[in-house]
């Protein structure tokens, strides 16, 4: 089975291979530094070395793009991340091969793209083949398989005497491609299971290596013909939680079916550890829990790829990745005999468990995007800021993407109470949390809305200023109708889509203007008596974001998403969603960033791919909650939240004359600096 090689330079082993602590090597820091490591390249091919938890290309498999919809730091697939680590290498080398100055048009900037070969799983590690997509178009290559091309030497040659003219028709990709797929080519993974090596009273690592032969699944369901080749290694029993049942098992899949040695070895009772699709979840969750196994990590490595000759490579690829340092340390950890018996078989077959010296391998770096780096969100620990706290009541500051109490509106909690994880707490939970006393809810705000939210303490049986004994939904009930009241004010900050100006109509000149318009309540019915207080504090119109000059009068075709207001508003009633219906009505027509119920979906996209908006955002904040004395609140309430992190990046990043008009106002209104 093994392809016969003469010269591995990869396979050398180091003096001590359990000696495994250099933290500087490449290998230990893939997930922590913005480097890959290439184990091999020529001027046609490239290996490198995937760590875990990271996609090869973005699919509908992998839902990694919703990460820059959140607002967080994208994932970068491998395709990505190789690609800007050649660029990179080339660049600080400062010289290029002949053939590659053929392909990159002497262009230094140029980046040259790649296509994959074949894939590993998210969760899997190991060496990743990749060639050089424009060797595809350029149709001719040049007969080199050298590990660093660095090192060429200089004989004055023109290189004619290395080229060979490819098959008309065939793409370099094809034919590495159609060599993988070769019945004589190899991979070699590497896998942790869970199990000791014994299957029905038989010992499986006494068999050598030994074929199983089961049809598999794809992912549309259609039956297809796998093979694969295994050899248990060497297991454990369990004796404690420091020493579970593992075995260490070789893999060589015949062909490669979706999951193909995921699927075989669960089929022998020995499910690979951190496997969730078709492995043992109470075994995933103790390794990952109590034993710090990195979360998205399956214990699957790919050592070892060996394909035959072709008419580009006539010696064929041999490369080998060291296994990463966090199985390493799940063996070193819990199974160091498994790890000793290992050793000579691993060696025999080409395994790498040797450190990688610094300058082993050449490392390139990897970068995000300019259009997808954003700001990192503040992370949410379920804590909650006091703002005020009296002796039957307390305010505190509510977060955006937050609920205040869970409900048929919150994702599919109530149709699956095993769902709830996945919600952020909700604010009624965190403040009995940080107060250590059950409360009731004086009023609502939106999901994506932040600011004060009023809540009252709710004791089976209050003793009253008076000295009477009674319920405490007398006391929410009293702070409801406070809240009604006409000398009651709610002051909201919003940033909405418009430039000041609708229908001819100059808002910004108006002051504070009151606006009575029908609203529709949750189940569609129109609500005519609603009422609410608007006052135009500052507009700008934005240049656009790739618009260096920072000119707003070029580009004047697309509008979308570059006019922004600022607006104060006070609702009179509390209907469902008033202050978003009445900014978004045709009357006003400045609908609030971020509003996917009643805003302009288009310009939503832009600020949330552009502009730092936050996924479920809508740009509303209650600032400020003033209620009159009543009998529970004898000197009434007054009480101001600072605007939240988010707002405040996003105006940090509107013009400054723009801000220096608007600060004035809203301290004097509101009580809040921006």
């Amino acid at each position: 089975m093994a392809v016969e090689t003469s010269n591995d330079t990869n396979n050398s082993a180091n003096n001590n291979p359990l000696h495994h602590t250099e933290k500087d090597s490449p290998a230990s820091q893939q997930n922590n530094n913005r480097t890959v490591t290439i184990l091999q390249r020529s001027s046609h091919h490239i290996v490198a070395l995937k760590p875990p938890g990271v996609v090869c290309h973005h699919s509908g498999w992998t839902g990694s793009r919703s990460k820059a919809k959140r607002g967080e730091e994208p994932e970068i697939p491998m395709l990505q991340r190789v690609r800007d680590a050649l660029h990179d290498i080339e660049s600080r080398s400062g010289t290029q091969s002949q053939s590659q100055s053929r392909v990159v048009n002497e262009d230094a900037n140029q980046m040259r793209r790649v296509n994959l070969i074949h894939r590993l799983d998210r969760g899997a590690s190991g060496a990743l083949l990749l060639t050089y997509a424009d060797s595809d178009d350029e149709g001719e290559g040049e007969d080199e398989n050298d590990n660093n091309k660095h090192n060429e030497k200089d004989d004055g040659s023109d290189g004619s005497e290395g080229k060979k003219k490819k098959k008309e028709g065939t793409s370099l990709t094809a034919e590495l491609i159609n060599a993988m797929q070769n019945p004589n080519s190899i991979k070699t993974y590497v896998a942790l299971v869970r199990g000791e090596g014994i299957l029905c009273g038989e010992d499986l690592t006494k068999k050598g290596w030994f074929e199983v032969n089961r049809p598999i699944k794809d992912p549309s369901g259609e039956l297809k013909e796998a093979s694969t080749y295994f050899h248990f290694v060497a297991g454990q029993a369990e004796s404690g939680m420091d020493r579970p049942r593992v075995c260490l098992v070789l893999a060589r899949p015949k062909q490669g079916r979706w999951h193909q040695i995921r699927r075989h070895l669960n089929g022998l009772s020995h499910p690979i550890i951190g496997d969730s699709t078709h492995g043992v979840s109470t075994v995933n969750r103790e390794w990952r829990v109590e034993r710090n196994m990195p979360w998205e990590r399956i214990a699957l490595h790919l050592g070892r790829i060996q394909l035959v000759p072709t008419e580009t490579f006539p010696e064929g690829i041999d490369v080998s990745a060291p296994i990463l340092e966090d199985m390493l340390d799940m063996l070193k950890n819990y199974a160091p005999e498994v790890l000793e018996r290992s050793l000579p078989i691993l060696e025999k077959e080409g395994i790498l468990v040797n450190v990688m010296s610094e300058n082993q391998y050449e490392v390139g770096s990897w970068t995000i995007p300019d259009v997808l780096q954003q700001p990192k969100p503040v992370l949410d620990d379920g804590d909650v800021d006091i703002l005020e706290e009296g002796k039957h009541y307390v305010v505190v500051c509510k977060p955006p993407v937050v609920v205040v109490h869970h409900s048929s509106w919150t994702s599919s909690t109530r149709a699956d109470p095993n769902l709830r994880w996945r919600e952020k707490i909700p604010m009624l939970q965190r403040v009995r949390s940080k107060t250590s006393r059950r409360v009731n809810l004086v009023h609502r705000l939106d999901r994506g809305a932040s600011g004060c939210l009023l809540l009252t303490f709710a004791e089976s049986q209050d003793t009253l200023e008076d000295g009477e004994a009674g319920s405490s939904c007398r006391v929410t009930k009293t702070l409801i109708e406070s809240m009604q009241h006409p000398n009651a004010t709610k002051t909201y900050f919003a940033l909405c889509d418009g430039s000041g100006i609708w229908n001819g109509v100059n808002y910004l000149e108006k002051g504070w203007f009151t606006f009575r318009n029908p609203v529709k309540d949750d189940q569609g019915n129109l609500i005519e008596d609603a009422e609410t207080e608007l006052r135009f504090i500052a507009s700008a119109i934005l240049p656009p974001v790739d618009n260096v000059s920072g000119d707003p009068s070029t580009d004047d075709d697309d509008m979308e998403g570059r006019r922004v207001s600022l607006v104060l508003a006070r609702p009179k009633s509390g209907r469902w969603h008033q202050i978003r219906q009445h900014l978004a009505s045709g009357t006003i027509g400045h609908a609030i960033l971020g509003d996917s119920s009643h805003g302009r979906s288009r310009t939503n996209r832009i600020w949330k791919k552009k502009r730092h908006l936050m996924k479920e955002r809508v740009c509303l904040h209650l600032c400020r909650i003033q209620l009159p004395p009543e009998k529970f609140t004898p000197d009434g309430i007054d009480v101001t939240c600072p605007l939240a992190p988010d707002l405040k990046t996003m105006l940090r990043a509107l013009p400054a004359e723009l801000l220096k008009a608007a600060r004035p106002i809203i301290v004097a209104e509101t009580g809040i600096t921006i």
